[in-house]
């Protein structure tokens, strides 16, 4: 099963990139998004579910026990978090995004699916609850980048607007769908954060290393971060939208620190 698995994942990256470029031509050419796009794109998620559980199947433990499966478990769950988004608010025009950057973390998981990248928890035992912890920690990764790439896409709006470039709420993305979005990523993000930093706080109670402590901190200034952006901006001072906008990059900075540098750490006890 693991032989299946993997050239699956491998093949996600090539979806990924097609449903991409679909997205982004039909925004370059100011048209709605092509329906082959919209049907591929949850198709190309089912395939990445499909080998993420063959993977797990074949090596009886979670499909992100080494940093390259974390990797494509991370462009999984983003793309997941983007379908949700897209759903919820009827808004198909921000996609590209969303899938060129899965594409990229799914590439780059390519190089240790294929070659066997060292397992660390081969000695360990199972641990369930720490395997809760690191995948909600990864989704919830995965709702603040989605709040990050939207930020971008605010600002850069925002700018146009501002400079008249761009006839507000004419032509081009709307400020207030991206508002709409970013409460909604930023929403997702504290609601997945929650539960991790519970988690989190039991995984040191019961005697994890350091690594995991720092996690655990990270995960409270994200937290914070988020409830200034989505709670006090977002929902309540809208006008405030590009302060909100860098709070939520700063988020991803934040976040992105403790994928790269901690999570290989925590990774190390075993999944």
């Amino acid at each position: 099963m693991d032989a299946m698995g993997v050239p699956l994942l491998v093949l996600v990256v090539a979806f990924y990139a097609a449903v991409a470029t679909g997205y982004l031509e039909a925004r370059r050419r100011r048209e709605p998004t092509p329906v082959w796009a919209r049907i591929a794109g949850p198709i190309s998620v089912a395939a990445h579910l499909g080998g993420l559980l063959l993977l797990s199947m074949a090596t009886e433990r979670s499909p992100f026990t080494t940093v390259s499966q974390s990797l494509s478990f991370l462009a999984f769950s983003l793309t997941v978090l983007y379908l949700l988004l897209e759903a919820t608010s009827r808004v198909a025009t921000h996609g590209g995004g969303f899938y060129a950057v899965a594409g990229l973390l799914a590439a780059l998981s390519v190089p240790g699916l294929v070659q066997g990248e060292p397992m660390a928890w081969a000695e360990s035992p199972r641990n369930v609850q720490r395997s809760l912890h690191i995948g909600l920690a990864l989704m919830s990764t995965a709702a603040v980048l989605a709040g990050g790439l939207l930020a971008i896409g605010f600002l850069g709006t925002h700018m146009r607007v501002k400079r008249k470039q761009l006839a507000a709420g004419a032509h081009g993305p709307s400020l207030q769908g991206f508002q709409r979005l970013l409460r909604r990523a930023s929403l997702l993000g504290i609601v997945l954060l929650a539960p991790a930093f519970v988690l989190g706080i039991r995984a040191h109670a019961d005697g994890e290393s350091e690594a995991s402590l720092l996690m655990l901190t990270l995960t409270i200034v994200v937290l914070l971060v988020l409830l200034i952006g989505a709670f006090i901006l977002w929902w309540r001072r809208p006008l405030r939208g590009p302060l909100a906008a860098w709070l939520n990059i700063l988020a991803v900075v934040v976040l992105v620190l403790g994928f790269g540098v901690v999570h290989p750490l925590v990774l190390k006890g075993g999944l």
